[in-house]
């Protein structure tokens, strides 16, 4: 959608008396024209409800691919930093927004700070992360999980007058799934509070004042936001996998396949047993089983 389209909808909304939410999510967009139209819509909802929490999911680019949309959206971005409540960018996304390489711990705490200081970002999720090997031991972090898969890396900090940080690892499920940003920042924004009391009814779980098992665990509002919304993801892929195996059999079609090296009537079915199977895991949405907890990082 252009940026016309897009303030059509929005004043659409706000017409029609809609404008109730206290909880907002933004995502992909790609052009500096549209986010621009984003982010005065973001402002005028900040000014109205200055307790809104608001998730800037900064979608621009990744480690592999580098920039995909157009470069003009990240002054655009920089500029929005300071009216969300969470960011959750991935490393590519968090180095460009700070302008700074990480490369090490020391540089990872570097970017986390500038964010938090100069952008005034309450609250800050680094969705996947690679460090040098010697970092990963300093955390006890192995390279591969005890079910033999890769280790997934994310970190986190919340400023609280100085810097917070903690990690959580979790199984890499190694293949392409259509939409696992969207859900987890999804998942994270319905599960965070500042205090529990103040969460959503539907957000509500026994699991929502669970207590730390270790001092080592991190129980900050948004780590706990993150274990919950890394459970539930991790129930939806491993579901998903599964149809994808034995949808793929029947068709007699490789689910994970390169989907653009395939014919234009197979890249269809592919992409369709991609699609996350979230309806299906409604209850490990709700009600998810955790088995990975974040920790607190060493100090910087």
């Amino acid at each position: 959608m252009d940026a016309a389209h897009i303030t059509g909808l929005l004043e659409a909304i706000e017409s029609n008396g809609l404008l109730r939410q206290n909880r907002v999510l933004t995502g992909y967009t790609p052009s500096p024209e549209a986010l621009c139209a984003v982010e005065s819509f973001i402002r005028k909802l900040r000014e109205q409800k200055p307790d809104m929490i608001y998730l800037l999911d900064p979608v621009m680019g990744d480690m592999d691919r580098g920039m995909y949309v157009n470069a003009d959206v990240l002054p655009v971005y920089r500029r929005m930093l300071p009216l969300s409540t969470i960011i959750c960018p991935n490393q590519y996304e968090a180095q460009v927004l700070a302008d700074e390489n990480i490369t090490c711990l020391d540089s990872l705490y570097r970017v986390l700070e500038k964010l938090h200081t100069v952008y005034k970002v309450p609250h800050v999720v680094i969705t996947s992360l690679d460090l040098p090997p010697a970092d990963l031991a300093k955390l006890g972090v192995e390279p591969t999980m005890s079910d033999g898969k890769p280790t997934m890396l994310l970190v986190g900090s919340s400023w609280t007058g100085h810097l917070s940080p903690w990690f959580l690892t979790f199984p890499s499920q190694g293949e392409y799934f259509s939409g696992v940003g969207d859900l987890f920042a999804a998942l994270v924004l319905a599960r965070f509070a500042e205090h529990a009391h103040e969460l959503p009814e539907a957000a509500r779980t026994p699991l929502s004042d669970i207590p730390p098992s270790s001092k080592e665990e991190c129980a900050l509002p948004i780590s706990h936001a993150v274990m919950l919304a890394v459970a539930s993801l991790q129930h939806v892929l491993t579901r998903t996998r599964a149809t994808m195996e034995a949808e793929g059999a029947r068709l007699g079609l490789d689910p994970f396949a390169p989907a653009h090296k395939a014919s234009v009537e197979d890249r269809v079915q592919i992409m369709r047993m991609r699609e996350l199977k979230i309806i299906q895991s409604a209850p490990a949405i709700l009600q998810p089983q955790v088995q990975y907890r974040p920790r607190w990082m060493p100090a910087s």
